[in-house]
């Protein structure tokens, strides 16, 4: 197995622990600008701290440094939505549904425009990890939903703007850019973006809201979680510089999808069966086929 493979394992391991910080901040009613807010931020310093140390040489105005931060930028959207789609579905079927949407069209973004090609097993392993999630669809997961229908759109957009801002950090990253400096760049891109929202949303400086719905309690989980998907994103971007394709990576961090169900289940008694647990099994047979 070859090190971007792990690297992708660790980021996809980073991804759902930081992941269930969503569920946390749906759950207590978090503001989920003010939430975002304070993860650009965190994600700002650490990638501060990390340039300072690493003295990378390509941080320089470019386009791709405007890519990285429209990454970011839609990445922010990404965050937000998550918590809204939280708000109305279990985690235990927001999170496999987003696992088969987003990873599926970075598979069909890495054929289209990056050329890749995956061997028969590996297609077998993404085929099969692409098939769980229909485990997870029955009428008893209806019935437990605030608002089914509200909660699929809510999927498809964090799927569509998740899988854009992959294919556009495996861009840079072919061109050259170092992890430190796209993890900077996207950060800034995160935190403007939800700027931006809030100022369109609220038709003034966010200052007050910020203030407003700020808590030690939603700070201290926003940093929990931004400090764990900073070190995903380091990783996921390794695996993309170091030979890992698009589809193969995103579907290896689609997998994170066990730990934010098993962590939702354990701590919010959220509903769990025998095809989940199925699912999860096949969610470990498939990644050792992508190995």
């Amino acid at each position: 197995m070859q090190l971007w493979f792990w690297a992708a394992v660790a980021g996809m391991v980073l991804a759902g622990i930081s992941n269930f910080g969503f569920k946390i901040a749906a759950k207590k009613g978090f503001d989920g600008d003010t939430f975002t807010f304070y993860g650009g931020v965190t994600s700002l310093l650490f990638a501060l701290l990390g340039l300072l140390f690493v003295q990378p040489d390509d941080l320089s105005l470019s386009l791709l440094m405007i890519i990285s931060l429209l990454s970011g930028f839609i990445s922010s959207q990404t965050n937000l939505f998550k918590v809204l789609a939280l708000r109305y579905i279990d985690a235990t079927l927001f999170f496999p549904l987003f696992k088969i949407a987003s990873p599926m069209l970075a598979v069909v973004f890495g054929i289209v425009f990056f050329g890749e090609y995956f061997t028969l097993v590996q297609w077998i392993g993404i085929i099969l990890g692409h098939l769980i999630p229909l485990l997870l669809i029955n009428r008893v997961e209806k019935e437990r939903q605030h608002n089914l229908l509200r909660g699929l759109v809510l999927v498809l957009l964090v799927s569509v703007t998740s899988a854009t801002a992959a294919a556009l950090n495996k861009f840079v990253m072919d061109a050259g850019m170092n992890e430190w400096t796209v993890l900077w760049y996207t950060s800034w891109g995160i935190t403007i973006g939800c700027l931006v929202l809030l100022m369109g949303k609220l038709r003034s400086l966010p200052y007050q809201h910020i203030v407003q719905h700020s808590s030690l309690d939603l700070i201290k989980t926003a940093i929990f979680r931004s400090l764990l998907i900073c070190l995903s994103l380091l990783c996921v971007l390794f695996a993309y510089g170091n030979g890992g394709d698009l589809g193969i990576v995103q579907t290896i961090q689609g997998f994170y999808i066990v730990i934010p169900i098993l962590l939702s289940v354990l701590l919010y008694q959220e509903h769990i069966n025998w095809q989940k647990f199925i699912a999860v099994v096949l969610c470990i047979l498939s990644l050792l086929l992508l190995a």
